[in-house]
């Protein structure tokens, strides 16, 4: 058994740098410090497949690494995926510190920056440091890869009591596990206790997202214009507040608030698309073409490059009387997502408002079928807003009963979200269909939840059999709701524990399971429901 001196002999190490002399220099520094666990790599992608292949218990990664993925994109990609833990330690070296780079990198929190040049002890003591912040994770971790956050939550319970040297990281980790949990009370309580010793940053942000997940918007937003007064470098807060003021309805002043957001940390890809996106809906064509040619600059080897940015500066573009530019951007488009059937939604949905924006009736009435044809492809796949986009679209090139269908599937797969029922009600608006809003929504939010009643009162009565029929009769018209999916699942898990497994009925459970965590895999019925698919399978071993 090998004896440890210290504990950076026991992790494993990935080193990022694209210059071979900085790969060898810091492999020698960390093998002088006892280090063997070490990997090194010359690019983003090349960190980033090593990383799928591996744990690695610290990544050292430089920012710049020539073309393709730099370190801030690594990063972003390793936090999205999951490819490093919630004990694993990410440090950004760099040989600038312009406030564009760290503002830029420091989005996706980093564990520490290290700027060149730094010796040995500089490195080791840094890293011991950080290690001592991220001791003993590993068991919360892997309840964390489980969605089991109560487990993890009640394992941070016992590392807190015991008043470790990484209290603060564990008290804040703790938070926001109980905020992702959805105990919000929980959370609110944490952050309260750590700002009743001092006030922190993380804690009052925290706090303030507890009000907003709890409809307290007024609170929200006053509780983040503080924090903003206080720490006018924190970009979370930014977001946050824009968020909160877009729920109060207040667009204009959210699209203020985001332009100042993205001047102060210019490389944040989803601040610069969510501003582009909310300038276009405010009718300022050119902010949203500035923010969004911006976003799908970052995007070209970011994990958040996707079509709908492309398709948005194409509309900003269309807008601005740029008709030609916009054509060329869907060509473009086409080209980047090659195959890809959400993307050639998008590009007929816009190549059809552009095709009828220069006169072309017949393309434009042509794109619009193809549209459809590509909506029905991808069936359950297509998210609540490109629904919503297809609505739009069929409403302006003069297909209303289009229109309608697609606000109807929209209101059915989505009935329990308020904020998106809302841009319904707006979309019925702009585009007047003369349907009165709240009545169309209304009325196929009443129509499903007599159905989950009638099905509750099924199970009530010990029903089981017409509960399960009721309820996946319901899931074939709405395929993409949410609760009526958990719904058939859970009758369906009580039908098998009552009478036995059967392997039809526990694929379409997994099926309803699958297709909920798809779209949202933190809703915590999915997790409640989940729980009981687990123990029918450990009861029938």
């Amino acid at each position: 058994m090998r004896f440890y001196r210290h504990e950076l002999e026991k992790k494993s190490f990935l080193i990022v740098d694209d210059f071979g002399d900085m790969r060898s220099m810091l492999r020698a520094m960390l093998q002088s410090i006892g280090v063997a666990g070490i990997q090194a790599v010359a690019s983003g992608e090349e960190a980033i497949h090593s990383l799928e292949k591996a744990h690695f218990d610290i990544v050292l990664c430089d920012y710049n690494l020539g073309p393709g993925k730099d370190g801030q994109q690594v990063l972003e990609e390793a936090r999205y995926r999951g490819l490093t833990g919630l004990g694993s330690l990410f440090v950004m070296i760099t040989a600038e510190n312009t406030r564009e780079m760290v503002m830029g990198a420091v989005e996706y929190e980093p564990d520490s920056y290290l700027t060149k040049p730094f010796t040995k002890e500089l490195l080791k003591k840094r890293l011991e440091k950080l290690v001592a912040r991220k001791k003993n994770l590993e068991a919360v971790e892997r309840a964390v890869k489980q969605q089991a956050f109560e487990k993890a939550i009640q394992l941070l319970d016992q590392q807190i009591a015991e008043k470790p040297r990484n209290l603060g990281e564990l008290t804040k980790l703790q938070a926001e596990l109980c905020y992702r949990a959805g105990d919000y009370g929980r959370a609110a309580l944490i952050y309260e206790n750590a700002l009743a010793v001092r006030e922190m940053p993380w804690a009052r942000l925290g706090l303030g997202k507890v009000l907003y997940a709890e409809g307290q918007l007024e609170q929200a937003r006053e509780l983040f214009q503080q924090l903003l007064m206080e720490n006018e470098g924190l970009t979370a807060a930014y977001d946050w507040l824009a968020k909160t003021l877009q729920a109060m309805e207040l667009p204009s002043e959210a699209q203020e608030l985001l332009q100042k957001a993205v001047i102060l940390s210019p490389k944040a890809i989803l601040r610069q698309r969510s501003l582009g996106e909310l300038a276009l809906m405010n009718g300022d064509g050119a902010t949203a073409e500035k923010a969004l040619s911006q976003a799908v600059r970052l995007g070209r080897n970011s994990v958040y490059k996707h079509p709908a940015i492309h398709a948005s500066l194409a509309r900003a573009k269309a807008e601005n009387g740029e008709e030609t530019a916009a054509l060329k951007i869907l060509k473009q488009m086409d080209r980047e997502f090659e195959g890809n059937r959400e993307a050639q939604l998008y590009s007929s949905m816009v190549e059809g408002m552009v095709q009828a924006q220069l006169g072309q009736d017949e393309t434009a009435d042509a794109c619009l079928e193809q549209a459809k044809g590509l909506f029905d492809k991808l069936g359950i796949g297509v998210s609540p807003e490109l629904t919503l986009e297809m609505a739009r679209t069929c409403g302006r090139l003069g297909d209303l009963e289009g229109a309608r269908d697609m606000l109807r599937i929209a209101v059915s797969n989505n009935h329990a979200e308020e904020g998106f029922l809302k841009e319904v009600g707006a979309v019925i608006e702009d585009l007047s269909l003369d349907q009165d809003a709240a009545h169309f929504i209304g009325e196929i939010r009443s129509e499903i939840v007599r159905i989950n009643n009638k099905g509750v009162e099924l199970v009530r009565i010990g029903d089981l059999e017409e509960a399960v029929a009721l309820f996946e009769e319901a899931v074939g018209r709405m395929p993409g709701n949410q609760v009526v999916n958990l719904n058939a699942a859970r009758v369906l898990i009580m039908r098998m524990q009552e009478r036995g497994i059967n392997s039809g009925q526990l694929g379409r459970t997994r099926q309803y399971l699958e297709r909920v965590r798809a779209v949202d895999p933190e809703n915590q019925s999915l997790r409640r429901v989940q729980s009981m698919y687990q123990g029918l399978l450990e009861q029938a071993g």
